[in-house]
């Protein structure tokens, strides 16, 4: 058996064996430099494994040119059953309050999300304009509907206008469709009504329209 050191391990000493222990899974000696993130090379590493590994510290491993080293059995701590228990009941504590801080992750992510979609200034200054200017616009609006305006007298006659262009093009359309039916009718065998009902024509008079009267109005 290798002479054991003496005592007095330096503190990076303590420090590999510490997380070997806390760990408890074996190691390479690049893994533990790694794993304490450069508090000692993989060379520095390789040799206090190898020392805690003499001192029977340590369980050394060795697989070809790879040497694996893990804390030895006797020196974790085996918790009582009273003590397993207080740490499950501590983890679900611990569970639990994850729970909940998710979701209130969630609450103030959808928070910022609707702030984060929220007008700026100017676009706010820029939409109460145009909603002021349209309510003066409907307040105007209702006023007229109040008073009996329904419609302004430029609408009016605006309207009055295309009615009447309207009803001159269907008197002229009339006109021409009743010249067709006349010639048709001069060499047609039977009655022009069942050729309109064959063809799906419908007449003013089968919808009680009257170019005449509606004209006038």
């Amino acid at each position: 058996m290798p002479p054991k050191k003496a005592k007095g391990s330096s503190s990076e000493e303590k420090a590999v064996l510490d997380y070997l222990v806390k760990a408890n899974r074996p190691y390479s000696a690049n893994d533990i430099s790694s794993q304490l993130h450069g508090l000692v090379s993989p060379a520095q590493a390789k040799k206090l494994l190898n020392d805690l590994a003499d001192e029977e510290k340590l369980q050394r491993k060795i697989n070809g040119k790879q040497q694996i080293f893990y804390a030895t059995q006797t020196s974790i701590e085996v918790p009582s059953v009273e003590e397993a228990e207080q740490e499950e009941e501590t983890i679900r504590g611990l569970e639990q309050q994850l729970s909940q801080a998710k979701d209130e992750n969630k609450v103030l992510a959808g928070r910022l999300q609707g702030l984060t979609n929220a007008l700026t200034d100017d676009q706010m200054r820029e939409r109460i304009a145009k909603l002021s200017a349209e309510v003066k616009e409907n307040e105007g609006r209702l006023t007229q509907l109040r008073s009996g305006e329904v419609i302004s007298p430029e609408e009016k006659n605006k309207i009055e206008t295309e009615h009447a262009a309207m009803t001159k093009h269907w008197k002229t359309r009339k006109r021409m469709f009743k010249n067709i039916i006349d010639t048709i009718g001069e060499g047609y065998p039977g009655k022009i009504s069942d050729l309109f009902e064959e063809l799906g024509i419908e007449t003013d008079e089968d919808v009680h329209a009257d170019v005449a009267i509606i004209g006038d109005k």
